[in-house]
């Protein structure tokens, strides 16, 4: 849980460094727990899925310390304005985008846009999996962040899609029906979770 990983001291030990390691080090030991410890590799293990939970959010509270500081001008402190295009993983679902929010700190702001083109990144190479445990750790950091709920909804909304696809119907509306729950006013997300159900009950 996001509670035990804000003590600083903590995030580091669970990365297995230590305090004044560099970006480069803390993303290798990042990329070596993530595979072991990632939900794919680990499907009926409870515990290794919490563990992976929990590395992500270390990760995300040490990139604020160690990232966001040191790269005052990348990509993550982008604007809204110059922000690139977004990738579409379907021509008619929508990506989590770039929109006004509320006022956050220098380095809350760079890591969230780090963060944003982080899940772009999973999102075209279709790894939801990794993408909802990334949303949802900074999703449990910043709760009343309205474009992150606007973030979530799109991924599970995704995913749901990818689950119909799969005909894994049950599971499907499970997180078709989470979508709209963490962004119930976005009429555009509720469009497209209408026609998956649409689908679904077209399939089944």
């Amino acid at each position: 849980m996001l509670a035990s990983t804000t003590n600083l001291d903590q995030c580091y030990e669970l990365l297995g460094i230590s305090r004044g390691a560099s970006l480069d080090e803390l993303k290798a030991a990042y990329r070596s727990l993530a595979r072991k410890w990632h939900p794919d590799l680990n499907p009926d293990d409870l515990e290794a899925h919490q563990r992976f939970i929990t590395l992500n959010q270390a990760y995300q509270v040490l990139l604020v310390g160690i990232a966001a500081p040191t790269q005052p001008h990348t990509a993550a402190s982008a604007t809204p304005a110059t922000t690139p295009t977004t990738v579409r993983v379907s021509t008619h679902r929508p990506s989590p985008q770039p929109a006004a929010s509320t006022p956050v700190s220098k380095n809350e702001h760079e890591l969230k846009w780090q963060l944003y083109y982080e899940l772009q990144s999973l999102l075209k190479q279709q790894q939801f999996l990794k993408a909802i445990v990334l949303i949802e750790g900074l999703a449990h950091h910043a709760p009343d962040d309205r474009q992150i709920c606007q973030w979530q909804g799109i991924i599970y909304s995704q995913y749901g899609h990818q689950l119909v696809h799969r005909r894994e119907f049950d599971k499907a509306r499970i997180y078709l029906k989470k979508a709209l729950k963490v962004d119930p006013h976005n009429r555009q997300l509720w469009q497209d979770v209408d026609r998956a159900f649409n689908r679904i009950t077209q399939l089944s």
